[in-house]
């Protein structure tokens, strides 16, 4: 089907968006590739003068609202491939799933909600395969570096992988805008709608091999991240889990246990993270509480979260560090010994909020616009299950962004 545009940037004048449409606008001046872009928003007006102060030339604007489907219908059937910056996807993202599949519309987000992914699994997995149509979530930081990264450990480990940790953690990281805030907050409060279509979805449970491992605790130091650990109560385990069980049904590998831990500087920093950690779930589990945080979000999150976020200074100096350490046997070892085989994968980049994230983005629309080492069929799927067969690790990494490193032990 013949389309106006290779891709469309809905939601380019929101925090996100903005860092988005100008990754494509850079690749597109770099000359290596061709295509065609457009960029999507409410206030088409707000979105052209946005173009202009940021210098973007000879891109196309086109007006679309998630209050309006008819709207959503027309941006979707002009493109191959949709970009959605628009957040939080539990609030804004289904309309736009819809008329992705309606209009046979490619489709990547950035979300971090489980749930959200999750029910539009359930919702419209079957129709996006009918459909021949990739919904694609969580195409940056969240979770990418985590979903691929665990591939990769599991494509080049030798032996038989039976569990890995990740270890994430960040330098230089000051903030982050509201938007990503208000989606943090309503995927904790969506935990039990959550564990409630788990049930409804009577998915078989994963099994994993036999293995002697060492239980760690909710709070530890690390040797493999040098800093204190928490658990680490985000998306990347969920997502990782779907990405295995595709790969255990479509090519009979065998699944791994995997945790996720988030590594802070001091024990004080550690502690104090954990009882204002308490205290948000405390507060999410009402709807005063929700709004009370999204109405004040500098107080609720420690200055950490606003509406300006942080400035391009302190973006242009953070960081970002996954270390993905996996255990496991050769093949002939007694599996009531602990794992006699251990490898890491390690994907560091630049700010993982925003400048990573919008190229790892960019980088997944591209791929689902090439189509090559896409699975057969559609569906709502993870960033692993999607493009776990193309070159999406090396075209990330040309970016200069950011950077997966296999380490032999």
């Amino acid at each position: 089907m013949e389309r106006a545009y290779d891709m469309v940037v809905f939601g380019s004048t929101g925090f996100t968006g903005k860092f988005v449409a100008e990754e494509l606008y850079r690749l597109q001046c770099e000359g290596k590739r061709a295509f065609k872009w457009a960029a999507a928003g409410r206030n088409k007006e707000k979105v052209a003068k946005y173009l202009q102060e940021s210098g973007i030339e000879g891109v196309d604007v086109l007006c679309a609202s998630v209050d309006n489907q008819d709207s959503l219908e027309s941006m979707c059937g002009s493109t191959a491939v949709l970009i959605n910056c628009v957040g939080p996807y539990q609030l804004y993202g289904e309309p736009v799933v819809r008329a992705c599949i309606s209009q046979q519309c490619n489709y990547v987000d950035i979300t971090g909600e489980t749930y959200f992914m999750e029910s539009m699994e359930a919702q419209y997995g079957s129709a996006a395969e009918e459909a021949g149509v990739y919904i694609v979530n969580a195409c940056g930081f969240d979770c990418i570096p985590n979903d691929l990264g665990a591939l990769l450990l599991q494509q080049k480990f030798p032996g038989q992988l039976v569990h890995a940790d990740s270890f994430m953690f960040t330098d230089n990281v000051k903030g982050f805008n509201v938007g990503t805030w208000e989606s943090f907050l309503r995927s904790i409060r969506s935990v039990r709608k959550l564990q409630k279509l788990r049930k409804e979805e009577k998915k078989d449970a994963l099994t994993f091999p036999p293995g002697k491992l060492n239980n760690k605790r909710f709070l530890f130091y690390s040797d493999v991240a040098n800093r204190w650990c928490i658990n680490f109560p985000g998306p990347d385990k969920a997502v990782v889990y779907r990405s295995e069980r595709y790969r255990h049904q479509a090519d009979a590998t065998s699944p791994f246990r995997f945790q996720t831990y988030f590594g802070l500087s001091s024990l004080f920093q550690s502690l104090v993270m954990v009882v204002c950690f308490m205290f948000l779930l405390l507060l999410v589990t009402t709807e005063w509480g929700l709004n009370l945080m999204i109405k004040f979000p500098s107080v609720f999150s420690g200055g950490v979260a606003s509406k300006s976020g942080a400035s391009k200074e302190q973006l242009e100096n953070a960081t970002f560090t996954v270390i993905i350490e996996g255990y496991g046997y050769s093949n002939d070892e007694d599996r009531s010994c602990p794992p006699n085989k251990k490898m890491r994968v390690k994907v560091r980049g630049a700010e993982p909020g925003y400048i990573a994230t919008s190229a790892m983005m960019v980088q997944s629309a591209l791929c689902l616009l090439d189509k090559k080492g896409l699975p057969p069929k559609g569906g709502v799927l993870t960033p692993a299950v999607a493009f776990g067969k193309t070159d999406i690790v090396q075209n990330i990494e040309a970016t200069g962004k950011v950077h997966f490193e296999v380490l032999e032990q």
